[in-house]
């Protein structure tokens, strides 16, 4: 028996005999807040922090380490674009001041990846702090590819 047709069909004749009628709240959005199986003093501690703007320590630091992590990808963005926008500029220009200039070019981007990864590295280590505070497994993040990240970059 396929029960999920057999549920399915049961609630689909109580909608049509009107069962679901003038039920307590309809028409109001649902509150998913409230956590049935939450302690009750950990739902009074979440709440007062919630209603005080504050998060857990470790859901902050996810929100910062999301932020470290968009701007060292917009920082490395900015200067792929740069590099993209100068070479074409030089054309195909043979003089000594182009040379200059696309060796300039090379060796900014060159530090700008480095620059990349070392934020990274630091973002990984606080990654690792941060999976060691998250309560559960599933709220942990992974780890950061540098060469993954370069690699969609180029793309």
């Amino acid at each position: 028996m396929d029960w999920d047709r057999l549920v399915e069909s049961k609630i689909r004749a109580a909608q049509e005999e009107g069962k679901f009628d003038n039920l307590r709240g309809q028409g109001q959005p649902l509150k998913l807040d409230e956590n049935p199986f939450e302690d009750p003093a950990w739902e009074m501690a979440n709440d007062l922090l919630q209603q005080g703007g504050f998060l857990p320590d470790w859901l902050e630091q996810g929100k910062v380490l999301r932020e470290q992590l968009e701007q060292a990808r917009a920082a490395l963005r900015r200067s792929r674009r740069w590099q993209a926008e100068s070479l074409p500029a030089l054309g195909g220009r043979k003089d000594l001041e182009a040379q200059q200039q696309r060796n300039y070019i090379a060796e900014e981007w060159a530090r700008a990846q480095e620059r990349f990864r070392a934020g990274i590295a630091n973002i990984n280590k606080e990654i690792l702090t941060y999976n060691l505070k998250a309560p559960l497994a599933r709220f942990q993040q992974r780890r950061i590819n540098v060469e993954d990240e370069l690699e969609r970059l180029m793309s």
